[in-house]
């Protein structure tokens, strides 16, 4: 099997051009990788003073991944960027599972989260079901055994996240965020919305898109049905798109104002990258940091 020829590879890395492979391995270093739906996108991050070191992705702009696919480009990604040689004192891997639902904590029963799952979704014999917790919501969703066990085989001691999960810890934790009510991320070929009031959680969930016109349907619809108006509604924007883009020009028709998110203050970038002091690899790059601003707001309490 080979990597397909429409997946579009991008990299950003200071090693060894400002530091040394033998000085990155005296580093503190979390691994942020985000399996998306189309994109692969890994972040190598210095837990001692947040330097980026290193930012690769696989991108697929007109299919999404199978689950057998999956398992290769995982392993081609980890072998060609030489993942497998790092020692990483963190690693976080973000799932985006098109299978979720959510559920009150205190109405959760782990022994029925299989059957909680499938009242929202099918699954079948080859997906296990996972959990993550947010305050007082559990993420419920599928993951294909395939690719659960690479990823276990690969990284045995990570901390497995649902895209919905960790879009949760930046809407709530993220200085840019945190005012905020409705956030987009934007993937090539589908779209995950996420929107709260204040310090409630009201609603996530991905849409599949074809064109700029779809996102904007969706976006709409969305704001529809949280009985939002679109023209007092800031949309907040992330993923690897530009100004220019015509999502955002569509957008800027119909809603308040469209805002790209900015990376969290702390994220320090040690050389000036356009591709990396907006919008673009959003969530691998924040996640970490929201989750740590929530630890923390726990144990001030």
């Amino acid at each position: 099997m080979q990597l397909q020829a429409d997946i579009k590879i991008s990299e950003y890395s200071v090693v060894p051009k400002r530091i040394s492979e033998k000085e990155l391995q005296q580093k503190n270093l979390l691994l942020s990788l985000s399996i998306f739906q189309d994109e692969i996108e890994a972040a190598i991050i210095d837990l001692t003073n947040y330097s980026v070191y290193a930012v690769y992705g696989y991108a697929s702009y007109q299919r999404k991944f199978s689950p057998n696919e999956y398992v290769f480009i995982i392993n081609d990604f980890v072998h060609r960027y030489h993942l497998y040689n790092i020692t990483f004192k963190m690693i976080e891997i973000i799932y985006s599972s098109p299978h979720f639902t959510f559920c009150p904590t205190e109405f959760f029963l782990s022994e029925h989260k299989q059957e909680l799952l499938q009242f929202t979704h099918p699954i079948d014999a080859n997906e296990i079901v996972l959990t993550n917790d947010f305050n007082d919501i559990k993420i419920i969703y599928s993951i294909h055994k395939n690719i659960y066990q690479n990823l276990l085989q690969l990284f045995p001691s990570a901390r497995l996240y649902h895209s919905a999960t960790a879009m949760l810890h930046i809407l709530f934790y993220h200085p840019v965020l945190i005012h905020s009510k409705l956030w987009i991320h934007i993937h090539p070929d589908y779209i995950e919305v996420i929107a709260k009031n204040q310090k409630q959680f009201l609603f996530y969930n991905t849409f599949d898109t074809q064109s700029s016109l779809d996102v904007l349907y969706y976006v709409l619809f969305c704001i529809e049905q949280l009985e939002l108006t679109p023209k007092e509604t800031d949309v907040y924007i992330s993923g690897n798109v530009s100004m220019q883009h015509s999502i955002i020009q569509l957008l800027q028709k119909y809603v308040h104002t469209v805002q790209f998110v900015h990376h969290h203050p702390k994220l320090h970038i040690l050389p000036t990258d356009a591709h990396l002091l907006t919008q673009y690899y959003f969530i691998t790059l924040n996640h970490s940091l929201c989750v740590s601003s929530q630890e923390n707001t726990k144990a001030e309490k």
